[in-house]
């Protein structure tokens, strides 16, 4: 009895370690995640949901390359640890028609997917709305042995490498990639800040006074695009120019272990992006697969430290947080626990298993927080909870968003992995027997 009590002492301290969740529990929550994902967030035609405004009971489009990749990726991860090939099916769907998206030859983006950024920056092409989303399209070829979907993001690849390079005497540039294409007149936009200036370009005005560098280009690793081109191609020249990308990263990160230079975190540290940060740090991780450098693992862990410190004792994290993790509380985030809990897991994988107790707890949360699997409205069904609120001209916006899903099943898809006992950076990385 002593000891009982004890034990439940010590568990009730703050920092104290969470109970892990049970495997069955794992399994059940990662299928009817992945049921939400295949029947309500991929469309007949194969574009992933994005934003679903549960005021009007109606979804919106944004950023639908990355969000289709990564609910590719994700159905992927869930139907290879489920043994469930109708998801690989599925999946397929989406990669059908993200590859059908590619501007056609005679066009001036020729080679390259019009990844539309959509909301109010409309048709203009992001960088990372494209390379967020092809870890999926790689991952979908080696699933299927069709390599459509990995020359696709390959030859995006090349053309973003080809023209979107911030030259070498730009100062403040070194090692950056200009964000922006403008597909109406196939131009890369090197002087001007579509979030602060609007998506309609002023020449002019953009000439007299060009915005800061690094307002208009990022070291856009996110998605690790090079690393997979190399993967996929075997030209080491891709591998090489992947961790010059690293490196670029890797000075330019701030000792929280963000990049505050970057939209769309704000300079001051008094808005911190919930997953601008944890993308960069899983770039940092396969850099450390292709390099073997420790200097890679000791930054991404830099990251996942951040997310320790300002995560809620139940795991919970906001999408508006400042660096010293001061939030208004309003708007829950499941994909950042998701994502942080992916990073994390990864980490531990390779020896950080200062993250352990941190990982139990964010697979507990993603558990537990998701709208009922009858909830009324089946656009909700089973989904994990990742809200923002917007307000214009006096209306009012409630979003559920599709990544608290995605990155859930891939977190929990990854987690059933190591509870079963397998490395998920050997699966991950095909190093698995």
């Amino acid at each position: 009895m002593r000891r009982a009590l004890i034990a439940l002492a010590l568990a009730l301290l703050p920092g104290a370690a969470h109970a892990e969740p049970s495997e069955a529990a794992v399994e059940a929550a990662l299928a009817g995640l992945a049921d939400h994902a295949a029947q309500v967030l991929m469309t007949d035609e194969g574009r992933g949901r994005s934003d679903y405004d549960i005021v009007t009971a109606r979804w919106h489009s944004y950023e639908d390359h990355w969000h289709t990749g990564q609910l590719v990726w994700a159905l992927l991860e869930a139907g290879a640890v489920l043994d469930r090939p109708d998801l690989v099916a599925v999946a397929r769907r989406g990669g059908d028609w993200w590859i059908a998206t590619e501007f056609p030859q005679g066009h001036l983006l020729a080679g390259l997917v019009a990844a539309a950024h959509g909301d109010r920056l409309g048709n203009l092409v992001n960088w990372t709305t494209i390379a967020d989303g092809t870890p999926g399209l790689f991952a979908l070829t080696r699933a299927t042995g069709d390599p459509r979907y990995a020359d696709t993001a390959a030859r995006s690849g090349r053309w973003l490498w080809a023209h979107t390079r911030v030259p070498e005497d730009t100062p403040g540039g070194a090692g950056l990639f200009y964000n922006i294409i403008d597909p109406a007149t196939g131009e890369v936009w090197r002087d001007w800040d579509v979030h602060t200036q609007g998506p309609q370009r002023d020449a002019a005005k953009a000439a007299r006074a060009p915005a800061p560098v690094t307002r208009v280009a990022r070291p856009n690793i996110e998605g690790f695009l090079f690393h997979d081109m190399c993967r996929h191609t075997g030209d080491k020249a891709w591998c090489r120019r992947f961790v010059a990308q690293a490196d670029a990263l890797l000075v330019r990160q701030h000792e929280s272990g963000l990049w505050l230079e970057f939209e769309p975190n704000e300079a001051d540290g008094s808005q911190i992006h919930p997953r601008f940060n944890i993308w960069n740090a899983e770039a940092l991780l396969q850099a450390y697969e292709v390099s073997g450098d420790r200097r890679y693992l000791e930054g991404a862990a830099r990251t996942a430290r951040w997310a320790q410190k300002v995560m809620q004792k139940d795991g919970t994290l906001f999408y508006r947080t400042s660096i010293d993790g001061v939030s208004n509380r309003a708007e829950v985030t499941g994909s950042a626990v998701a994502f942080n809990g992916v990073l994390m897991l990864r980490l531990k994988d390779y020896g950080f298993t200062e993250f352990s107790p941190a990982i139990a707890t964010f697979a507990d949360w993603l558990i537990a927080n998701r709208y009922a699997a009858d909830h009324p409205d089946r656009n909700l069904a089973g989904a994990v909870i990742d809200t923002r609120l917007k307000l214009s001209g006096g209306t009012v916006a409630l979003f559920n968003r599709d990544v608290g899903s995605t990155f859930g099943v891939r977190f929990l898809s990854l987690y059933l992995r190591d509870r079963r006992g397998e490395d998920v950076n050997a699966w991950l990385n095909g190093r698995a027997p």
